[in-house]
């Protein structure tokens, strides 16, 4: 599972840097590094909320050129999207970072300065370039608004990612949880003189497998458990008469 760092490349405003602050603390992400920042004050803390606590552990550098010994993976953004003319402007979308997911290592993402981007020296040190779609006569999106959609776009693929692997455990059905109740109540029967009780039993057993996600091998094992243990009381029982 890699590790993602938020970049920041000579940000200029200390209220953007404050709102990229937050926007990471929502999404969990917690490794924030600027490059040659503007003075940090009151308004970075104020619009950084809960997310104080990365601002004020933010790695700060002097120089670009130090982020190729820190990561092994390094995504440059733009708003510029280049011809086939330039193939130095020509990037992916959000969605093609779900390969990026599957890497091991420190992947950095590198957001450019508020003004004028990431310089073309800059781009070519980075390992893949990622743009927003956004409307043509005004494709610049605010500072902390693009961190925002990579970090949602980043998360939401870990989260498909976590769905996949989940699906691998499959749920009871409704015939294996009627088994399932059915052996409980029977159990239940056998330990239970007061019908009172053993109905409240019964209830409260049906209304947490109702709220459970369990599998179909969880189900499994506990009809083995509830038949055996009916069993034996059962056996027992008639020791005892």
């Amino acid at each position: 599972m890699p590790t993602f760092s938020v970049i920041l490349v000579e940000p200029r405003y200390e209220g953007n840097i404050g709102s990229v602050a937050r926007v990471m603390k929502n999404f969990g992400f917690n490794e924030l590094i600027l490059i040659n920042p503007v003075k940090l004050g009151k308004e970075a803390r104020a619009m950084a909320m809960h997310g104080r606590d990365i601002l004020e552990n933010a790695e700060i550098l002097d120089g670009f050129e130090k982020l190729k010994e820190k990561f092994d993976f390094l995504i440059a953004t733009t708003s510029i999207v280049g011809t086939d003319r330039n193939l130095l402007r020509t990037p992916v979308f959000p969605e093609d970072l779900k390969n990026s997911i599957t890497l091991d290592g420190k992947i950095g993402l590198v957001f450019g300065r508020e003004d004028y981007g990431l310089y073309n020296e800059e781009i070519e040190a980075c390992d893949l370039l990622v743009s927003i779609p956004a409307s043509e006569e005004y494709p610049t999106l605010n500072l902390s608004h693009s961190v925002a959609i990579l970090l949602y776009e980043i998360s939401r693929q870990r989260f498909e990612n976590r769905k996949k692997r989940l699906k691998k455990f499959r749920k009871a059905d409704l015939v294996e949880k009627e088994v399932l109740l059915e052996k409980f109540d029977s159990f239940v029967d056998s330990v239970h003189d007061r019908e009172q009780d053993a109905k409240l039993a019964k209830k409260t057993f049906r209304q947490l497998i109702g709220r459970a996600f369990i599998s179909g091998r969880e189900s499994f094992t506990l009809i083995g458990l509830f038949r055996k243990a009916r069993d034996r009381i059962k056996k027992q029982n008639k020791k005892e008469i």
